[in-house]
């Protein structure tokens, strides 16, 4: 740029004398027309002026538009659930085929809903061999509310078994559960003995693809064949938990679909050298989350448990707390175990946990009586109880996932079994009224939860219920027998398409 500039500008003032612009001569012609633009600027300004004051001063229109719509009220669907199915092992009757699963007896499915009636169709194909059968696993359902789509039909459904062979014994119930894309499974065990089998039920008219994240007390479990499982429609895939991961103590799994949406369940039983050991059906827990609760942990024949564990092999008959924490980032949970009865009896303590890592905490040392068991930490963490029963005749084992809060009217099914009891924890901060309507005509029951403790109240085994009062309460059955015992948690009904205002 300063190649830009001239060498020497010209010189404003010169031989230091000021040189005066020459001015134009004033003539009659040029005052008026000064004259007439002036005055032409001040009417000018004077317009503006008006415009702007009157702009200032009066308002504006309003308009108002309302887009075209149309509220669209789905087709009304109706509600479904799938039943696990019986009981399986692997090899037949005659201990063939030790990787091919195979039916051990029939699960008692009992359901009920709140209008109309509940259509029972086994699963058409299935790993076991037992497609169309009764022993498959059992898909519910309900027809739509086609005079009401907007309100839903509750459905309820649970299966229990008992059983009593030479290698297998022990009782059995789960709650029938609604199929999705991710659930997790808190349970089980693959060391000598113990076979878990992972089921895999899809009740929709496309294949699911899946895939299984595995985590043990080592950390995740790498192994072949976990990615890209299909399971085709209305059928059934069954997995030993052994072949993905052997020798596992504390297995927790992730199961997530695509496509057709699945039920997953495990399924554990216990051998100990030529003696059954029990056996379970281990429904989905909560899926990760701040706090868990878990109602209806009920401890029983401690001294009888404390006696036998001495033996070996015996030892995972102690009341265990498993606990793991998704993802990479630690954290402290505080743990507390409450009595329902209002007793003294339990304990509250705290404990630090590694992220990726599943651990099973000894609880086995509370007092017979019937526990909550709550859990609190820092980052999302996915929790389950094992509890026992023993009798100089026979023991038996049950899982229980964390349950979901329930604030809406509830339809419960009791599945049937010795003793059934529903358990009712309230996380309110009020008291809480709840009412059991029964469905048989039966009087109805009325329990009082006081707000932040829990209750327990008999039941009628495979009987059915509405429950109303609920607000942020959690529920579970059990069925306690001399040396047996089962758990199943109840969890929220399935969602409803509701309408929808469409614009266009």
């Amino acid at each position: 740029m300063a190649d830009d500039i001239p060498a020497e500008l010209p010189p404003i003032f010169e031989d230091d004398a000021y040189v005066e612009p020459t001015k134009p001569k004033a003539t009659l012609k040029g005052a008026a027309i000064v004259s007439v633009r002036i005055v032409a600027g001040l009417v000018g300004l004077a317009v503006a002026g008006a415009s702007i004051a009157a702009a200032t001063i009066l308002p504006l229109p309003v308009i108002r538009s309302t887009p075209p719509s149309k509220l669209v009220t789905p087709v009304a669907t109706g509600q479904q659930l799938v039943c696990a199915g019986s009981l399986l092992r692997l090899a037949d009757a005659r201990g063939q085929g030790a990787t091919i699963s195979s039916p051990l007896g029939n699960a008692d499915v009992r359901s009920d809903a709140s209008v109309g009636t509940v259509s029972s169709t086994p699963i058409a194909q299935s790993d076991a061999s037992n497609g169309g059968l009764v022993s498959a696993p059992i898909v519910l359902s309900t027809p739509p509310n086609a005079a009401d789509p907007g309100t839903p039909i509750l459905v309820a459904g649970a299966q229990s078994q008992t059983i009593s062979e030479p290698e297998f014994a022990g009782l059995a119930a789960v709650d029938c559960g609604v199929a999705g894309g991710d659930s997790w499974l808190a349970g089980g065990s693959t060391v000598v003995g113990r076979t878990t089998l992972l089921t895999l039920s899809n009740p929709t008219a496309v294949p699911a693809t899946v895939d299984l994240a595995i985590f043990g007390e080592s950390g995740p479990v790498a192994a072949p064949g976990t990615s890209g499982i299909v399971v085709p429609a209305d059928g059934q895939r069954v997995l030993s938990l052994a072949g993905f991961a052997p020798n596992l103590i504390s297995p927790v799994v992730h199961v997530v679909s695509r496509g057709g949406q699945v039920v997953a369940n495990l399924q554990q039983t216990t051998t100990r050298g030529l003696d059954p050991g029990g056996v379970d059906v281990i429904g989905t827990t909560t899926a990760p989350a701040l706090r868990q609760v878990i109602p209806g942990v009920v401890m029983s024949d401690l001294a009888a448990q404390q006696a036998i564990q001495t033996k070996d092999g015996y030892g995972d008959l102690a009341g265990v707390l498993r606990l793991f924490v998704p993802g990479t980032t630690a954290t402290r949970a505080t743990i507390s175990i409450v009595a329902e009865n209002g007793s003294t009896n339990g304990s509250s303590f705290q404990l630090d946990l590694d992220a990726g890592r599943v651990i099973d905490l000894a609880i086995g040392d509370i007092p017979n009586g019937a526990y909550t068991v709550k859990v609190a930490a820092g980052q999302p963490i996915v929790a389950a109880v094992r509890i026992s029963a023993v009798s100089t005749q026979r023991n038996d084992f049950a899982w229980m996932g964390a349950s979901m809060p329930l604030s809406a009217d509830t339809l419960l099914v009791v599945a049937a079994g010795p003793h059934p009891i529903l358990h009712l924890a309230n996380s309110a901060t009020t008291d809480a009224k709840v009412t059991l309507t029964s469905r048989n005509g039966a009087p109805a029951i009325s329990v009082t939860v006081k707000a932040g403790s829990s209750s327990n109240t008999a039941v009628q085994p495979g009987a059915s219920y509405l429950v109303s009062g609920l607000a942020s309460m959690f529920l579970a059955v059990t069925l306690v027998d001399s040396g047996l015992i089962a758990h199943y948690g109840i969890h929220p009904p399935g969602l409803i398409a509701t309408p929808l205002r469409v614009y266009r």
